[in-house]
């Protein structure tokens, strides 16, 4: 019998800062049909939104509006869109868009464990400069984000075997992990612990946050095929049962170099109790809880969350403890990444992890990736002893673990890539397969170490109401670098950001970036885009 893992116990108290989707499971045997957010304008002079709707079945208004326009908002199924969109009293339907606050914001959790005071790490500048490591996130997956730097996807969830370039985040936990521990520092919306690291997101749980021993198990083994580019792993779930297979796969993980990170579980029990948790060689995270940002104990909860009774710098209420815990950091109402394109806050030892995972990735970017267990072990070592000791156990288990304290520059000291960095020797190319140094790629074309090859990845946007979408290419490079874009429909652009109109003719176009740095090499990307008619022509990425 295949063994659960659920999310729902690591991560709590999901609240969104736009509109993310919640961690509950819809009951058992009824299926849920999937909405999503839609204004819906009314013509002028027709009847109040709540009676208009009530002729609809089942709409549920989350807001209505009568002054700036006469309608309301809800959320819809496909079918109740395309009701409304015929119904002859409605002037027109819109989906609801993601705003997002001017500036970038760092979190309290990024200042709780003293970012700001080490200034190798540049917090806060906004210059995007990208740390130089490679992050897999095992999880629901993380999903294309202008603030995250996602190079690989791989789906191990719900197939028979782990499927490369596969596997979105249905869920939204996944994202929010992805941020806390890389997310972008480029003047907008917040900033992670290794800011732009490279992200390989790697699906292992579904749209409910459950995922089998076996999935776990093979995510992994994909993880230590390809240990010579992954440089750290964070898995922010808790399995249960017979879970010999995960502790086997976890250390063969960490015996090709690889550090494994952990959440210790929202129980409030020991984590001896739990797997990943229990593995003495993963690097295990029990949560606290901090509401503003710095030590003092006088921060709160309310801009969070209510509800929350957490005491500020204290071990929080739902974190596992015990003599197998390895280091704390901040879990409670963390911001950061969002699956919808804006931002999320969530609490739990899920989020306390990739604080963690961010801070490895400190120490081992560039050149300074472990080679076997004892190297993983050393960056352990080196996350302890630079903790604190300024805050609050309430647990009584008798060990009072470090709080993660990234403010040494000597020791947190990242190497930072020039750009987003080409596949490595060895790394796999597009095809799947390894490339040894100066070995063909798919074009048949030898390169050198180093070279870029394949595709890289395109932020794509489209309002849904017109044929006019945004393009995106600063994942691909840095400065002093040039871009060339290919519209599919004859048109042709140049830089990092454009904007482009396609032309009435309907169909599926294929946009590419060609990038090319400073020494002539070259990366070509690309996007699809899908232009339709209904209710007059509009374009939309996927």
């Amino acid at each position: 019998m295949k063994r659960k893992a659920a999310i729902a116990a690591l991560s709590l108290a999901v609240i969104s800062l736009t509109v993310a989707k919640g961690m509950g499971a819809t009951p058992s045997g009824q299926p849920s049909a999937h909405k999503d957010g839609y204004i819906v304008v009314m013509k002028d002079g027709d009847k109040a939104p709540a009676t208009f709707s009530s002729g609809h079945s089942h709409i549920d208004i989350t807001a209505s509006y009568g002054a700036a326009i006469h309608g309301f908002s809800a959320k819809l199924t496909t079918d109740q869109l395309n009701d409304l969109r015929k119904d002859p009293a409605v002037a027109y339907v819109q989906r609801d868009g993601v705003g997002h606050a001017d500036g970038q914001k760092i979190p309290t959790g990024v200042s709780r464990i003293r970012a700001l005071d080490n200034k190798a790490l540049k917090t806060g500048d906004g210059k995007d400069q990208r740390v130089d490591a490679n992050i897999a996130i095992l999880d629901t997956g993380v999903a294309d984000h202008s603030d995250l730097n996602v190079v690989k996807r791989v789906n191990c969830s719900h197939v028979d075997r782990c499927v490369e370039d596969a596997g979105n985040d249905d869920d939204g936990h996944g994202t929010n992990v992805a941020g806390i521990a890389a997310e972008r520092d480029n003047n907008e919306g917040y900033v992670g612990v290794a800011p732009g690291a490279r992200i390989t997101s790697i699906k292992t749980l579904d749209d409910q946050g459950s995922g089998s021993t076996s999935e776990l198990v093979g995510a992994l083994d994909w993880v230590t095929a390809h240990a010579s580019t992954i440089d750290v792993v964070n898995i922010s779930a808790g399995y249960s049962g017979d879970t010999r297979a995960i502790t086997d796969a976890v250390n063969r993980a960490i015996a090709k170099g690889v550090v494994v990170v952990v959440s210790a579980g929202n129980d409030h029990q020991d984590a001896r109790k739990q797997s990943p948790a229990n593995i003495p060689d993963a690097i295990t995270v029990s949560s606290l809880s901090d509401g503003d940002g710095k030590p003092g104990g006088q921060g709160g909860f309310g801009w969070c969350n209510k509800n929350n009774k957490n005491k500020d710098d204290t071990l929080s209420d739902f974190s596992n403890f015990g003599p197998g815990i390895d280091i704390a950091a901040p879990g409670d109402c963390i911001q950061a990444t969002g699956s919808d394109g804006g931002y999320s806050n969530y609490s739990g030892t899920s989020q306390a992890a990739p604080h963690v995972t961010g801070a490895a990735a400190l120490i081992i970017s560039g050149s300074a990736k472990p080679k076997d267990r004892a190297g993983v072990l050393a960056v352990r070592d080196k996350l302890r002893a630079n903790g604190q000791d300024n805050w609050t156990d309430t647990s009584h288990d008798g060990v009072k673990e470090p709080l993660l304290d990234i403010h040494n520059s000597a020791v947190f000291k990242p190497a930072f890539a020039d750009g987003d960095a080409p596949p490595q020797p060895g790394e796999p190319t597009p095809s799947g397969q390894p490339t040894p140094p100066g070995g063909p790629t798919p074009s048949g074309e030898p390169t050198s170490p180093g070279d870029p090859t394949g595709f890289g990845r395109i932020s794509t946007s489209c309002d849904f109401s017109s044929t006019t979408c945004g393009f995106d290419a600063s994942a691909l490079g840095g400065a002093n670098s040039t871009y060339t874009w290919d519209f599919g429909d004859g048109a042709k652009a140049t830089g990092v950001k454009v904007t482009h109109t396609f032309s009435k003719k309907l169909g599926t176009y294929a946009p590419t970036v060609t990038y090319t740095d400073r020494n002539g090499k070259t990366v070509t990307a690309a996007a699809t885009v899908n232009c339709a008619d209904f209710y007059g022509p509009f374009c939309y990425a996927y």
